[in-house]
């Protein structure tokens, strides 16, 4: 079904992202490409698809042949009825505002008829009952929703081969639980499936081979049976997450401490949604986890906290003064879900020094060192991984004095190594002067730095 021969990737003459892969993947299997961030997987995805070839200058040497035809000498849209994709932030997918329309908007392109559009959503809506979904605004979905609204435009492509960059990152337990039985529901069907992830639990009773990335080149194949039995402490010597599922573990909060939220009002799709966050105090020098499904407002809630939610009506005190949006705007620093909208420099060691008053470089180095980011200074911060662009906004956040730091999901796309950089890092932060807080779904990461649990 998929071969790949000696294949290596290049930007530019110095960044060789992939080295040699070689590897075969049979029909109606499901393979995992899997760990440390900025390794190499993504830029397998993007090969088999055809996209990473598409990024200027690029070069790439080798082949990869699908149905014994080399991917080389077929066109991008020829390549794209051989091979669908879901990718890590599936806002990328959307050409349209409707779901439905969205759904069908590939079979429109391909020329098939309208019987068989409609014969193939029949199909489709019989295999996932997602007719909750149907004509609805795709912008008003949360962001498991949009997921899997992604998942299921992929089989309605009718291709053979689906390749998914990361699909759980920032999805609920309840949404991943989703995502596992479509992706169960597909390989039934016989299609071949090629994951890149590093949130591995939900996973491991259905791939078929693993096989670890490091550094551009495949550092190991694992069969299914073999990989199980490997040690937790095995697994984070490679940079791996847990394979098994992780509980909560870090209590509740506590009410008590210099910065009273009085309440907090805000009108959510078209609805005046009052969050439970009203006569709540928080304690300088503690780290807050808020957890909750996804579309419950988390990331509007860290706006409103933030004073960047210009619809919010909120009566917050710090220390006894009331503080206006702006007075919070002044103390506060946010990473946002999505980072491509907080890269604003041509370089990773300007990003990070980016708006502050005569930056220290060495302690700006620092940071970079300790996330793996200091041989990358002076690449251009769109040219990383998904993980390495959160990394580097994080540094940036890190090397500011605001008294109030906001994390929104900090560790997406982020492997084991790196996730423990970052809580320690984090932790570092916690000082006497400093409130944070995160917002997460990843109950591993949330165990290891969080003082108390917010449920909204």
């Amino acid at each position: 079904m998929v071969e790949i021969e000696n294949l290596s990737l290049s930007y530019g003459q110095n960044k060789k992202v992939l080295k040699n892969i070689s590897l075969n993947i049979k029909k109606g299997e499901c393979v995992l490409f899997t760990g440390k961030s900025g390794s190499g997987k993504s830029s397998i995805i993007n090969s088999i698809n055809g996209l990473a070839v598409r990024y200027d200058g690029a070069s790439i040497d080798g082949s990869i042949r699908i149905d014994n035809k080399n991917i080389k000498n077929l066109k991008l849209y020829e390549i794209s009825m051989l091979v669908s994709s879901v990718f890590q932030n599936p806002k990328t997918h959307f050409f349209n505002v409707n779901t439905s329309l969205e759904l069908l908007f590939y079979l429109e392109n391909i020329g098939l008829s309208r019987e068989e559009m409609d014969r193939r959503l029949t199909e489709m809506l019989n295999l996932f009952p997602i007719e909750h979904l149907l004509n609805r605004d795709i912008f008003k979905l949360s962001g498991g929703e949009k997921q899997i609204l992604c998942i299921a435009a992929s089989y309605i492509s009718g291709t053979e081969i689906i390749v998914l960059d990361e699909p759980s990152s920032n999805l609920d337990e309840e949404n991943i639980k989703i995502i596992k039985e479509m992706l169960v529901k597909l390989k039934s069907k016989g299609k071949t499936l090629i994951i890149s992830e590093h949130r591995i639990f939900y996973l491991m009773d259905i791939i078929d081979r693993i096989f670890l990335i490091e550094d551009g080149k495949i550092k190991n194949e694992y069969k299914q049976a073999d990989f199980i039995k490997l040690s937790v402490k095995k697994l984070n010597e490679l940079g791996l997450r847990d394979k098994t599922k992780t509980k909560l573990t870090v209590p509740e909060i506590q009410s008590g401490g210099n910065l009273n939220v009085k309440n907090i009002e805000f009108k959510f799709n078209g609805i005046d949604k009052r969050f439970f966050f009203k006569n709540i105090s928080f304690e300088m020098g503690k780290i807050y986890g808020i957890v909750g499904k996804n579309g419950k407002g988390k990331s509007t809630l860290l706006r409103c906290l933030v004073g960047c939610e210009r619809k919010s009506k909120d009566e917050i005190y710090l220390d006894g003064k009331r503080l206006s949006k702006a007075d919070r705007i002044k103390i506060s620093s946010l990473v946002m879900q999505d980072v491509n909208h907080q890269l604003f420099t041509d370089s990773v060691i300007g990003e990070v020094s980016l708006g502050i008053k005569n930056a220290e470089i060495a302690y700006v180095e620092d940071i970079l060192k300790k996330l793996d980011l200091y041989e990358l200074k002076d690449c251009h911060p769109m040219s990383l991984s998904g993980g390495q662009k959160q990394r580097v906004v994080i540094a940036s956040i890190l090397c500011k004095d605001s008294k109030l730091l906001f994390f929104d999901e900090p560790t997406s796309g982020m492997d084991f190594y790196n996730m423990m950089n970052i809580s320690n890092l984090i932790n570092e932060c916690k000082t006497n002067n400093k409130i944070i807080f995160i917002v997460s779904h990843d109950q591993e990461f949330l165990n290891s730095i969080a003082d108390y649990i917010i449920y909204l």
